[in-house]
């Protein structure tokens, strides 16, 4: 539910027009979602001696965030965009 609110945010974020930074904030606390909920499993896996393993995830995990973040601000800004033509 947390991942939905901070994508929401950033939607929000694309709608009201606020600076395009806040796409990387997005994209952080939803990587930072990601490892809190597979923290285990990350130290598990660091113990067995896979740390590069762990550190592709957590950086695929950024980008995937990134890009979620980045399209829910697009569509935003482009909701924002369509609305100015309407009374």
């Amino acid at each position: 539910m947390l991942g939905y609110l901070t994508i929401l945010i950033s939607a929000v974020s694309g709608l009201v027009a606020a600076p395009a930074w806040l796409v990387v904030m997005g994209a952080l606390a939803l990587s930072s979602i990601s490892y809190a909920r597979h923290h285990l499993l990350f130290r598990r896996a660091g113990d067995l001696g896979m740390q590069d393993a762990i550190d592709q995830t957590l950086i695929a995990s950024l980008f995937n965030g990134l890009l979620a973040a980045g399209a829910a601000y697009g569509c935003g800004a482009a909701l924002r965009v369509l609305s100015v033509g309407w009374p």
